[in-house]
């Protein structure tokens, strides 16, 4: 088996509990993964690879994110999320719409953000969320993250709606936190929704219930859409033997100044529409070597 399933996770169980019903369904034998977590208190969007599909989690990892979260102004959380120990704030008055708008336009861009400290982020080779868990404050270190848009959908205070789309690795509670920290009102998530990762949007999720032994085939996902189309690149048979042996092989797109792109990553399709694997340019030669191969001779 070899491809993705774009599965609704709804708010309750953790991304391992879901991975945990896929393996059921597919065996112990075959290995089973996530391009994305999800916090339980989260639902929406989970992108779950199948056998070698699982080598191209990273590059899943890579599209951008779109996001609805309805935060909560005017208290704090412990786990920046309706999940933890909540304090009101008790604001003397709610910050009018035009600073907030104002304090949101901060927000886009490259920014330096902490992670929660209930999180899988790493301190000292330990996860945040096991040492908040026993009572000690990890020292998250901040970290560059890409925010492309926030757009307010609602605000009526306390609550505040926004649509995020953003790069891999963003925090949404940690953004929710900081937004309501410059308002001076604090906030947390009360609600997160992931809508879609890249290609891998909430029209085609199938939910969990859904799945079993005997459809699961079905469902999958060509890994095909895990490449951009302007990152596919049609090989020759020979050039596929190369590959399989780990050799370069020339670059088969044309001279620079061209319109395709100059990208870090490239798929390798053979004539058939098949992923052969990831190729990464060589700028001193000129060739692409390969980095990833996902079929055998």
């Amino acid at each position: 088996m070899f491809g993705f399933l774009n599965i609704w996770k709804p708010v309750g169980p953790s991304s391992y509990d879901v991975i945990r019903r896929v393996r059921r369904c597919v065996g112990r034998k075959v290995k089973v993964g996530h391009a994305g977590t999800l916090d339980p208190l989260a639902e929406g969007v989970l992108v779950v690879c199948i056998g070698k599909a699982t080598r191209l989690a990273g590059v899943v990892q890579s599209w951008p994110k779109r996001y609805i979260t309805l935060a909560r102004l005017g208290a704090v959380s412990t786990t920046d999320d309706a999940e933890g120990e909540i304090t009101e704030t008790d604001p003397s008055s709610a910050p009018p719409a035009g600073q907030v708008e104002q304090v949101i336009e901060q927000f886009v861009g490259t920014i330096q953000q902490v992670p929660p400290a209930f999180s899988a982020a790493k301190v000292a080779g330990q996860r945040a969320y096991k040492l908040a868990r026993a009572g000690k404050n990890p020292d998250l270190a901040a970290k560059e993250v890409t925010v492309y848009s926030l757009e307010i959908i609602e605000y009526n205070y306390p609550h505040l709606r926004l649509a995020v789309n953003c790069a891999g690795g963003t925090y949404i509670r940690s953004l929710v936190r900081d937004i309501g920290s410059e308002l001076g009102v604090g906030g947390y998530c009360e609600k997160i929704i992931r809508e879609s990762i890249g290609p891998f949007k909430t029209d085609r999720a199938v939910k969990i219930d859904d799945i079993n032994a005997d459809n699961i085939g079905r469902l999958l996902i060509d890994p095909i859409e895990a490449v951009p189309s302007a990152a596919r690149i049609t090989v020759t048979d020979a050039q596929v033997r190369e590959l399989i042996h780990g050799r370069p092989v020339a670059d088969p797109r044309p001279a620079a100044g061209t319109h395709l792109p100059d990208l870090p990553l490239f798929g390798a399709i053979d004539s058939a529409g098949r992923v052969i694997g990831l190729l990464r340019p060589d700028p001193e030669s000129g060739q692409l070597r390969p980095i990833r191969i996902f079929i055998e001779q």
